[in-house]
């Protein structure tokens, strides 16, 4: 059943899951409800339709492996690196954690560098900030009660000053991180929005401060976004295929 929602997602019925799988209506309802229960399927508009759960899309893209990351999304951060000269990554969410996933540096001097697999600390990477101000408040707590990092004299680890940086990147749409992790160092990053609304996943571009914090700041977050984009439609479109394929 869940192969049937995940190949027609958005789109798929009571009635066509009742057709497709030769069940009778009353228990194809009762197996769809169980699965919208469990956080595997939800209810589109009204609860005519049925799409993949959140709870599942979340499991398919914390249990991807980097090869599948690569594929999907490192040509579009090479593409992005090329154009901007800088450094570019994506980060994705595990559990309360953010961790790097693909990663691209120019072939310059004086360059930022970010190595796959490594954690983004929620508090001060422009990445964590990205993906961590659209989680639940649970999440958030659950996140924020770790001791959190300070790696320079710009790193801040006031619960206060972390939600009111939160609400800024809600507000702003991207996040920044300006000397809190490395000094010398600036990132700014965006949330990559999936069709559902969920946030999983942002884009970043880091280098010298100076090089990242200046007149070019609103088209490199033009660039993030438009990559940002990109990078949804594909991740969406691979969580898809993943989907069919689930035992």
């Amino acid at each position: 059943m869940l192969e049937v929602v995940a190949a027609f997602s958005g789109t798929i019925t009571l009635a066509d899951v009742s057709a497709m799988l030769d069940l009778p209506k009353t228990t194809a309802h009762r197996l769809l409800k169980g699965l919208v229960r469990a956080g595997m399927a939800s209810e589109g508009e009204a609860g005519r339709t049925y799409h993949v759960g959140e709870r599942l899309t979340r499991l398919l893209h914390a249990g991807a492996d980097d090869g599948w990351y690569a594929s999907l999304a490192g040509p579009h951060l090479l593409s992005l690196t090329e154009a901007s000269t800088e450094t570019c990554y994506l980060a994705r969410l595990v559990g309360k954690r953010v961790v790097v996933a693909v990663s691209h540096s120019p072939d310059v001097r004086w360059r930022g560098y970010v190595q796959p697999g490594i954690e983004m600390p929620v508090n001060a990477a422009a990445t964590g900030k990205a993906i961590m101000a659209f989680q639940s408040k649970a999440l958030i707590d659950a996140a924020l009660s770790e001791d959190l990092p300070k790696p320079t004299v710009h790193s801040h680890t006031s619960r206060k000053w972390i939600e009111q940086e939160y609400a800024k990147v809600r507000k702003l749409g991207y996040a920044t991180c300006i000397g809190e992790i490395d000094e010398g160092l600036a990132a700014i990053a965006v949330p990559v929005r999936l069709p559902d609304g969920a946030v999983l996943h942002s884009v970043g571009m880091t280098g010298p401060l100076e090089r990242i914090m200046n007149k070019q700041l609103p088209t490199r977050i033009a660039a993030l976004n438009a990559t940002a984009a990109t990078l949804a439609k594909a991740l969406s479109l691979g969580t898809s295929m993943r989907a069919r394929n689930l035992p």
